[in-house]
């Protein structure tokens, strides 16, 4: 199976050549960790209620005057909704696809924003991506924050809808 051509693999090949560290929203969903490239994130916004039969991870939720389609990650990655904790404050991440189309991420603890080197960021194998819950990442990156080596998987918002 050939990888998806998309808007995350261009930002990255584009990448490629320079030394320049790229930017990436990076966020937890249960104990993964997770990014976007900065240039697909459209907002960080605070957690409003979803409308959907609750049958799936996505739903619905209005946003500025729209409706947007939400995608629950621990509910699409692990299949169960994730128990709301005191603690835990929830946020949309609002991102687009390349078709344009604008959609929200819903995660639970606020993102951060992480520099990485290209040499930082490889691509996925198949194998992998087939075999896992995380077909939707496209590469992954091993990162230091915090004192702490992290891998983190890259999401590509064309495999999330």
């Amino acid at each position: 199976m050939a990888l998806h051509s998309s808007s995350v693999d261009a930002s990255v090949q584009a990448s490629q050549p320079s030394v320049r560290p790229e930017k990436f929203l990076l966020f937890a969903v249960g104990k993964l960790n997770l990014a976007l490239p900065i240039a697909l994130v459209v907002k960080i916004l605070p957690h409003s209620p979803a409308h959907g039969s609750g049958l799936s991870a996505t739903g619905l939720v209005n946003l500025e005057n729209r409706s947007v389609t939400m995608v629950d990650l621990y509910r699409r990655f692990f299949g169960v909704s994730q128990p709301p904790t005191a603690s835990t404050k929830r946020y949309f991440i609002l991102t687009k696809n390349r078709s344009g189309e604008e959609f929200c991420l819903l995660v639970n603890n606020a993102p951060t924003l992480l520099d990485v080197l290209p040499q930082q960021i490889r691509q996925l194998p198949d194998s992998y991506r087939q075999n896992d819950t995380l077909q939707s990442a496209s590469h992954v990156m091993v990162v230091e924050e915090k004192s702490e080596k992290l891998t983190v998987f890259l999401l590509d918002p064309d495999l999330l809808l």
